[in-house]
């Protein structure tokens, strides 16, 4: 059934999918005209989501931020099957609770295409990975110098420049424990909670979110 709503205009280029067998960086946009999704009520049908499609045979969700219209991730794939597999899945567990949560009864909740880059290097690694848990700080819309944004995985990131003094959650993670060197060396992943994305940063910011 086609939803009521008109889609939104994508800036994603309409590109091959990445071959993919590592680190991934995906933007998911919704459709014009939902609900704003950084309140508390929806982040909990968020969380909720993801935390039961984190893993899936060959795939696994390890870092994500949710802005106003688009969620951003950080996946980790062994091919471009099983990304498209892992993504179809987490999508489609979270438009349906989303909708049950706005009580529409029909309707998809994503636009048509989403954004995909493959991050192979340390520096990519590095960059998308702040680029993902400090995007909230590039829309103006979370700005404290000492915690994480708390519409992002980065309450339970343990690779916070102040360590456990940052990072004190309550709960078990909604994200998977990353495989890649780069995302669990602990040398590496000093970043700073303060970090706001700049443009030209790290390629992420072609695409304007």
């Amino acid at each position: 059934m086609k939803s009521s709503v008109s889609p939104r205009r994508s800036r994603v280029p309409h590109s091959p999918r990445p071959e993919v067998r590592g680190v991934c960086h995906v933007v998911f946009r919704i459709r014009r005209g939902l609900p704003w999704l950084r309140t508390p009520r929806t982040w909990r049908v968020l969380e909720r989501a993801f935390r039961m499609g984190k893993v899936k045979p060959g795939f696994r969700l390890v870092q994500f931020s949710v802005q106003g219209d688009h969620l951003h991730l950080l996946v980790e794939a062994e091919s471009k099957r099983e990304l498209a597999c892992g993504l179809q899945g987490l999508a489609i567990r979270i438009g349906k609770n989303l909708n049950r949560f706005w009580r529409r009864t029909a309707g998809s909740v994503f636009a048509e295409r989403y954004f995909a880059r493959a991050v192979r290097t340390a520096k990519e690694i590095r960059r998308a990975l702040a680029y993902v848990l400090n995007n909230a700080r590039k829309h103006r819309v979370w700005s404290s110098p000492t915690q994480p944004d708390p519409y992002s995985s980065g309450r339970w990131y343990s690779g916070w420049l102040g360590g456990p003094d940052i990072c004190r959650p309550l709960r078990a993670p909604p994200v998977a424990n990353a495989r890649d060197l780069y995302l669990s060396m602990p040398s590496f992943r000093n970043l700073s909670v303060s970090f706001t994305p700049g443009q030209g940063a790290s390629g992420s910011e072609l695409l304007e979110v």
